[in-house]
C-alpha cells in the first residue's frame, strides 16, 4: 500500500472519533513529511491511531499526540521519541484525560528529559492516578507543573515531591491539589541547596501534620527569605527534626523560630543556630524556642550576654526537659532571673513600685505610677506611648530604660522621668490662675486680654485655656511655655534636690547630642532650637547669626528669670507672653536665604555684653533677606521631659472636682459643642492621631473618655482648691448623681508550671472591678427566708467575743504588784542568783484581729441547678403508660417551676454570702467578698462585692443580687490576687476561704482542655503560697467527685466537700467559727 493511501486510511480510522483529531492528523503529517522517512511516518501515524481507539475518550490524548509531535520530535532522538510516545501510550491505558495532560506538556518538558528520565517522569505521575476523578485531576496537574519543576528539580527531588503529594492527598486531595500548584514558584524562589533540606521538612510534616504541609508550600519560602543563605538548610533540618518530635505543634513553632531568626542581624544567624543545634540534641522544642525567643532576649542583652544565658538554659534542659523548654519560651522564673541579671534594662514592672514611694516623697500625695503606653489607651489626648507624661493623678513613664550599658545608669534614668513629671505636680505647673500675679514678672496679661477683646470669663473652660486664647499662633506659644516651665522646673529640682543632680546633668547631655543643628532649620525654627538648649544648659552649643545676638540674648535673660527661687508657673506665663513678642517679630525664613547672615557659635559672655549694648534686643530686622516663609513647625521632643499638655490636664481637673468643692457659682455641664470648639483650637490635642471616624463620633468618644477618665479623684483636692479662681469654673462633672464606672485594673501574676518546676512569669492578667449594683431585694429576702438560721448564726458568732480585759502578769510596771513574781524575786535575791524587776500585773483590753477573704466562683457551671433529693415514688402518680396523664403533670409541674424559679449553685452562695455577713458584722471582723471568673491567662476576671476595709453598707448588699455565673475556673490568679489583698491588710489572723463548685478549668490552662493536672497544680501552688505568707487556705467544694482532685490540691491543708449543697448556707458560717475560735 502506497503511503497516500495509508495516509488516508489513518486519516478516516481517526476522523471516526472525531473531526478534530483527524485535523491535527493532517496537520502533524504535513509537518513531519519533509522531516521523516517514510516508515518512521507509518510508525508514528499507527501509535496515533492505536491512542485513539484505545477507549472511548482515548481520542483526546491522540489529539495532543498530533498537535504537539513535530515540536517533540525535534528536540528528541528517535529513540528518546518512541520512549515517550510509549510512556504516553501506557498512561492511556489508565487514563486518556492523564495521558492527554502528558502529551500537552511534552513541548515544554521534553528539553530536560533524556530517554531515561522520561520514563521516570511519566512514572512519577503515574503513581499520583488511584482510579477515580480527583486523582485524575491530580496526576493531570503533575504533568502540568512539568515546565515549572523539571528546570528546578532533579527527578530525586521530584520523586521526593510526588511521594509527599501522594501522602497528602490520601487525607486531603484538595490540599495535595494546592500544594502541587505553589510547587513551580515555591522551587524557583528556594535556592538550589535549600531545595532538598525543604522537602525534607515537607516529608517530615506530612507525617506528623499532614494539614501543615500547604502552610508551608505557600509561606516557607517568605519565611526563609530573611534567613542568611548559607544558614537556611540547618534551619530546615532542625524542623524536620522538629516534626518528628512535636507532631501538629512543629510548624507553627518552626514559623516562629524563622521570624525570630529574621530579627535578628543576618550576621549572627550562624551563630545564633550554632547555639540552637547544641540544644537541639536534647530537644528540638528547646532549639526552635531558643531561636523564637532570641529578638526579644537580645532586646535585653547584648549579643555576648546571649551566650551566658544559652549555656544556662542548657543545664536546665540536661536536668529537665520541660524545664529546659519553658526557660527559652520565656515561661521560667529562672529564666527571667538569669535575663534580670545579664540585662542592663531597667523595667517598669521591677522599679514602678520604688519609684511610687519616690514620687509620693517628692509631691507628699499618693501618686501612681503607671506604664504610659496605658495613658494612649484610653484616649483622652495622649497618644505617645513612649514619652513620659502626668495627667495630674499619675506619672506615666516608659515600660523600660536601656540607654546606658551600666543598670544603675538606665534606673538614674527613670529617677530623672519620674522627677521631672513629678516636679509637675509638686511645684503647680497645672495650678495656673489668670488673674493672680506673679512674684516676678510684672502682670500683663489681663491688659492684653482686655486690648484683644477676648473675655475669657465667659469662653473659657480652663484658666490654661483663656490664657493661649492670647496668641495667634497657639503651636508657637505652647513650646515657648513649654521651654520656660521646664527651666522653672529644671531650676526648682536642682535646688531642692541634690542628689539627682548628676543624672539630671547626663540627661541634659545625652539630650543635646541628640538636637539638631540650629542652622539647618528655619530662622524662628532656629530660634526656638536655641531656647531648648539655653535650657538643657546647653549655651554653650549654641549657634547664631551675629547681626541678631540681641533678640538671643533678650530671649536668653527671661529665661533667667525663671531660674528665680521665687518664680511661679504665673511668671513663666508672663515670661512666655514676652518671648512671643520677640520670637513671633522674627519671620521663619528658610535655611537657603539665611546661610549668609555670618552663624557663629556664642557663649554666656556674648549675650552678657549684647544685653548691655544700646537697643539691645530691638534688632534691625530690615536688614534680613526678603522671601516666603515656611509654616512654623515645633522643635523635636525633649524625651526625658515627655509630653506636657497643660491645658488638656486642668480640663481634667475640672471634671475632677467633685460636686460643693468648686467655690461660688453654678457649673454648667460640659457640652459637646463646647468640646468641639475646644478640640478645633487646642494644639494639645491631636485629632488626627485620635480619630477613628467621622469628627462627630471622635468628639463623642473623646468626651465619653473624659468623663470615665473623671471617675479618678484628684490626690489633692485642697491644694487644687487653692489654685482655682474665685468665681471662674474649673471644676464641672456630669449631671448631678452620676457615676462613672471605673475601669478594670490589671495586675500581673506568675503561674506554675509542675513540668518545668518552675513559675511562668507574669503569665495571668487579673482584672479587678467592682461588681455593678441591682438591687437590695434578694439581701432583704434572704434574711427573712432564713430568719431562724440568722438567729441562731448570730448567737453562735456572739460566742466568739473574746473577753474585755485579759490579766498580764510579770511586767516592769502595772496596776498591782505581781504576788508570785515578787516571792520568786525575793527568792533569787537572797540566793545570789540572777533575777528580774518584772514584778507587776494589769489588766491589757484584748480585741478579735482577724481577717477573711472569701472568695466565690462565679463559673458558667454554678448556674446549674441543685440536684433535689430524689422523691418517693409513692408521692409520684403512678401514670399507667398513660401519655397524657403524664404530659399533664408535666405541665403542672413546669408551671410551679415558672412561678418560683429552682435554685442554682450560685444562688445558694449568695444565700451563704448574706447570712456570713450578718455574723461577721457581729464579732467584727474584717472581711472581703470577692468573685472570679473569666477566659483565658489575659482575662482572669476578678470582682470586688465588699473590700476588706470597705464598711457593709447598701451598696454591698445591692452588689450581691449582682452576683451571676460567667465563664470559666483559673483559680491560680484569683487566689494569688485575694493572698495580695490579704498581705496588705493589717491582722494578726488571715483566712483565705474558697468557695467552688467544681475543679479549676479554663481555656489554655493547660496543654488542652482535657488536660487536668496542670490547673491543680498550679491552684496547689497558690496554695501553698498563702500558707508560706502566713495565711491560712481552706477550700470548700459542693462537688460530690471534690475528693478526686481536693486531696491533691489540697494536700495537707484544709478543705471539705459538701455532700447536700442545700446545707450550704448554714455550714458556711459553721466552718468560718471553726476556724477562727
Amino acid at each position: 500500500m502506497s503511503f497516500e493511501s495509508f495516509a488516508a486510511e489513518a486519516e478516516r480510522k481517526l476522523a471516526a472519533h472525531g473531526a478534530s483529531v483527524a485535523e491535527e492528523f493532517r496537520r502533524a503529517l504535513a509537518e513531519l513529511r519533509p522531516r521523516l522517512p517514510e516508515h518512521d511516518l507509518r510508525a508514528w501515524a499507527e501509535e496515533g491511531v492505536a491512542l485513539a481507539g484505545h477507549s472511548l475518550r482515548s481520542w483526546e490524548a491522540a489529539a495532543e499526540y498530533f498537535r504537539v509531535s513535530p515540536l517533540v520530535l525535534g528536540a528528541l532522538t528517535p529513540a528518546a521519541f518512541r520512549r515517550w510516545v510509549h510512556a504516553g501510550r501506557d498512561l492511556a491505558e489508565h487514563s486518556s484525560v492523564v495521558a492527554a495532560a502528558y502529551f500537552r506538556a511534552g513541548p515544554a518538558c521534553v528539553p530536560y528529559l533524556d530517554e531515561q528520565r522520561i520514563t521516570e517522569w511519566a512514572m512519577l505521575g503515574q503513581h499520583l492516578y488511584r482510579g477515580h476523578w480527583k486523582s485524575i485531576s491530580l496526576a493531570s496537574m503533575f504533568f502540568a507543573a512539568g515546565p515549572g519543576l523539571l528546570p528546578l528539580l532533579t527527578m530525586e527531588q521530584l520523586a521526593r515531591l510526588t511521594a509527599l503529594v501522594e501522602a497528602v492527598a490520601e487525607r486531603s486531595y484538595e490540599l495535595a491539589s494546592d500544594c502541587l500548584d505553589a510547587s513551580p514558584h515555591l522551587f524557583a524562589t528556594l535556592q538550589r541547596e535549600d531545595r532538598t533540606p525543604f522537602l525534607t521538612l515537607a516529608g517530615a510534616l506530612a507525617e506528623a501534620s499532614w494539614a501543615d504541609v500547604r502552610q508551608l508550600f505557600q509561606h516557607g519560602a517568605s519565611l526563609l527569605e530573611p534567613v542568611a543563605t548559607p544558614e537556611r538548610g540547618r534551619l530546615l533540618a532542625m524542623g524536620a527534626r522538629l516534626a518528628g518530635h512535636l507532631g501538629r505543634q512543629a510548624y507553627p513553632l518552626f514559623s516562629e523560630a524563622a521570624q525570630g531568626v529574621a530579627h535578628v542581624p543576618a550576621g549572627a544567624h550562624g551563630d545564633l543556630l550554632g547555639l540552637a543545634e547544641e540544644l537541639a540534641v536534647g530537644s528540638p522544642a528547646a532549639a526552635m524556642e531558643f531561636l523564637r525567643s532570641a529578638p526579644s532576649v537580645l532586646r535585653r542583652v547584648r549579643q555576648d550576654d546571649l551566650h551566658r544565658w544559652h549555656e544556662a538554659g542548657r543545664h536546665i534542659l540536661e536536668g529537665s526537659r520541660a524545664g529546659g523548654e519553658a526557660y527559652f519560651r520565656l515561661e521560667s522564673g529562672k529564666g527571667e532571673e538569669v535575663l534580670r541579671a545579664l540585662s542592663s534594662r531597667v523595667e517598669l514592672t521591677q522599679v514602678g513600685p520604688v519609684l511610687r514611694l519616690y514620687c509620693k516623697a517628692l509631691t507628699g500625695t499618693d501618686v501612681s505610677i503607671q506604664p504610659v503606653a496605658s495613658l494612649a489607651e484610653k484616649g483622652i489626648g495622649w497618644v505617645s506611648e513612649e514619652r513620659p507624661s502626668t495627667e495630674g493623678t499619675t506619672v506615666y513613664l516608659p515600660e523600660y530604660a536601656d540607654e546606658h550599658v551600666e543598670k544603675d545608669q538606665n534606673f538614674a534614668v527613670y529617677k530623672v522621668y519620674a522627677t521631672h513629671q513629678a516636679a509637675h505636680l509638686e511645684f503647680g505647673s497645672f495650678w495656673f490662675r489668670f488673674s493672680r500675679e506673679g512674684r516676678v514678672l510684672a502682670t500683663r496679661r489681663l491688659d492684653v486680654e482686655r486690648a484683644r477683646r477676648r473675655n475669657g470669663e465667659r469662653g473659657a473652660l480652663t484658666d490654661m485655656e483663656r490664657f493661649f486664647d492670647l496668641f495667634d499662633n497657639r503651636q508657637l506659644a505652647l513650646d515657648l511655655f513649654t521651654i520656660v516651665e521646664d527651666v522653672r522646673i529644671d531650676a526648682a529640682v536642682r535646688r531642692e534636690y541634690s542628689g539627682i543632680r548628676r543624672a539630671w546633668s547626663r540627661a541634659q547631655e545625652a539630650e543635646l547630642e541628640r538636637r539638631p543643628d540650629a542652622q539647618s532649620l528655619p530662622l524662628r525654627e532656629a530660634l526656638v532650637e536655641n531656647l531648648v538648649r539655653a535650657s538643657l544648659d546647653g549655651a554653650h552649643t549654641i549657634v547664631w547669626p551675629t547681626r541678631l545676638t540681641g533678640v538671643l540674648g533678650e530671649s536668653l535673660r527671661l529665661l533667667r528669670e525663671m531660674q528665680r527661687r521665687a518664680a511661679a508657673v504665673e511668671d513663666a506665663a508672663e515670661c512666655t507672653l514676652l518671648l512671643y513678642e520677640i520670637v513671633s517679630r522674627l519671620p521663619n525664613l528658610p535655611t537657603n536665604l539665611i546661610d549668609d547672615l555670618d552663624w557663629e557659635e556664642m557663649g554666656e559672655e556674648t549675650f552678657d555684653l549684647s544685653l548691655s549694648a544700646p537697643g539691645a534686643g530691638e534688632p534691625d530686622l530690615s536688614s534680613l533677606p526678603q522671601g516666603g516663609e515656611q509654616e512654623y513647625e515645633s522643635p523635636q521632643p525633649v524625651d526625658f521631659r515627655g509630653d506636657f499638655k497643660p491645658e488638656l490636664v486642668q480640663l481634667l481637673m475640672r471634671l475632677r472636682l467633685k460636686e460643693g468643692e468648686e467655690g461660688p457659682g453654678e457649673l454648667s455641664p460640659l457640652t459637646a459643642d463646647q468640646l468641639r470648639e475646644l478640640m478645633e483650637k487646642s494644639v494639645e490635642i491631636n485629632i488626627s492621631a485620635m480619630a477613628e471616624g467621622d469628627l462627630a463620633s471622635t468628639i463623642g468618644l473623646f468626651l465619653s473618655n473624659l468623663e470615665k477618665e473623671a471617675g479618678t479623684p484628684i490626690p489633692d483636692q485642697s491644694f487644687l482648691k487653692e489654685g482655682l479662681e474665685d468665681g471662674t469654673p474649673l471644676a464641672d462633672g456630669a449631671e448631678e448623681g452620676t457615676e462613672f464606672q471605673k475601669e478594670a485594673k490589671a495586675y500581673y501574676y506568675d503561674e506554675w508550671d509542675f513540668r518545668a518546676a518552675d513559675y511562668k512569669p507574669g503569665w495571668c492578667c487579673v482584672r479587678e472591678q467592682w461588681l455593678e449594683e441591682g438591687s437590695p431585694d434578694f439581701f432583704e429576702q434572704t434574711l427573712r427566708d432564713h430568719a431562724a438560721l440568722v438567729a441562731e448564726t448570730r448567737r453562735q458568732f456572739e460566742l466568739l467575743r473574746p473577753e474585755l480585759f485579759r490579766k498580764i502578769k510579770r511586767l516592769l510596771d502595772g496596776e498591782e504588784f505581781d504576788l508570785d513574781a515578787v516571792v520568786d524575786y525575793v527568792i533569787e535575791k537572797r540566793a545570789g542568783h540572777s533575777f528580774t524587776d518584772k514584778v507587776y500585773w494589769r489588766r491589757n483590753k484584748v480585741e478579735r484581729d482577724v481577717a477573711v477573704a472569701f472568695l466565690l466562683d462565679m463559673s458558667a457551671s454554678t448556674d446549674e441547678e441543685i440536684e433535689k433529693r430524689k422523691q418517693k415514688y409513692h408521692d409520684e402518680p403512678d401514670f399507667d403508660d398513660d401519655p397524657r396523664r403524664y404530659f399533664q403533670w408535666l405541665a403542672q409541674r413546669r408551671a410551679r417551676q415558672t412561678i418560683t424559679p429552682p435554685k442554682r449553685i450560685i444562688d445558694l452562695e449568695k444565700e451563704s454570702t448574706v447570712l456570713l455577713i450578718k455574723a461577721l458584722e457581729t464579732i467584727g471582723d474584717s472581711y472581703g467578698i470577692f468573685g472570679f471568673s473569666g477566659y483565658g491567662r489575659d482575662n482572669v476576671e476578678f470582682y470586688v462585692i465588699k473590700d476588706l476595709d470597705e464598711p457593709f453598707s447598701d451598696r454591698v448588699a445591692r452588689r450581691i443580687d449582682k452576683v451571676a455565673p460567667v465563664r470559666s475556673t483559673r483559680m491560680g490568679p484569683a487566689i494569688r490576687h485575694a493572698i495580695a489583698k490579704l498581705e496588705a491588710h493589717d491582722a494578726k489572723v488571715k483566712i483565705l476561704f474558697l468557695v467552688s463548685d467544681g475543679r479549676p478549668q479554663d481555656h489554655g490552662y493547660g496543654r488542652d482542655r482535657t488536660e487536668k493536672e496542670y490547673a491543680i497544680h498550679d491552684t496547689r501552688q497558690a496554695l501553698v503560697e498563702a500558707r508560706r505568707k502566713g495565711i491560712t487556705p481552706f477550700c470548700l467544694t459542693v462537688d460530690k467527685e471534690g475528693h478526686d482532685y481536693l486531696g491533691q490540691m489540697c494536700d495537707d491543708m484544709g478543705y471539705e466537700v459538701l455532700a447536700d449543697i442545700e446545707t450550704l448556707p448554714s455550714r458556711l458560717p459553721t466552718l468560718y467559727r471553726r476556724l477562727t475560735e
